[in-house]
């Protein structure tokens, strides 16, 4: 496998996650308003959730490995990317535990776990768009300083067991969607906030 094929499978998951957590947040939406939706589309939301999360943290976090051994002494800027990405990784941990402590929960109690539900949903949804996103492209100048031939296939972490669990999260979700919130149907990229 070549960096860019690695890069190129990296996009494809991090594209399938914008999707479905706005498929996700579609059929939360639409919960609010009063429409049944199955605790399944919710579940296997939350399970695509986590699958991919625990993925872009690793990749996340091999990405902090490759780049902290070339913070030379006195180099602030670059201590202090590192040590944002460390804020924001464990905070998203947090909240994608919290998540899925709640849709265990939710699955269990069924509609009296759904207010609960929902404001984990909130926590983790701030999380993303408040830490994640907004830090997303924070070491990119420093990756283009360090990054050799070979780093990206060692960030992306694939093999077939990872694409193969990508692609059942992935189909699952669209299985249970509610017509109208197909992750599929949903162009990826940056929510709207």
């Amino acid at each position: 496998m070549l960096d860019n094929q690695a890069r190129n499978i990296m996009q494809k998951e991090r594209m399938h996650l914008g999707q479905v957590r706005k498929a996700f947040a579609a059929g939360l939406e639409r919960a609010a308003n009063g429409e049944a939706i199955s605790i399944e589309f919710f579940g296997a939301c939350v399970d695509y959730l986590k699958g991919s999360m625990d993925r872009l943290h690793a990749q996340d976090q091999r990405i902090h490995d490759i780049l902290k051994p070339h913070v030379t002494p006195g180099d602030t800027a670059n201590a202090d990317i590192l040590a944002n990405l460390d804020m924001r990784l464990a905070r998203s941990r947090v909240a994608l535990d919290n998540l899925t402590t709640a849709r265990d929960a939710y699955r269990a109690k069924g509609a009296a776990g759904l207010a609960n539900f929902q404001a984990a949903v909130a926590q983790f949804m701030d999380v993303y768009h408040n830490f994640l996103l907004k830090g997303q492209h924070s070491t990119l100048e420093f990756q283009k300083k360090v990054f050799a031939d070979g780093d990206w296939i060692k960030v992306a972490g694939v093999n077939e067991g990872a694409l193969v669990n990508e692609a059942g999260l992935y189909a699952s979700a669209r299985k249970y969607a509610p017509s109208g919130a197909d992750p599929a149907s949903y162009q990826a990229g940056p929510p709207v906030v």
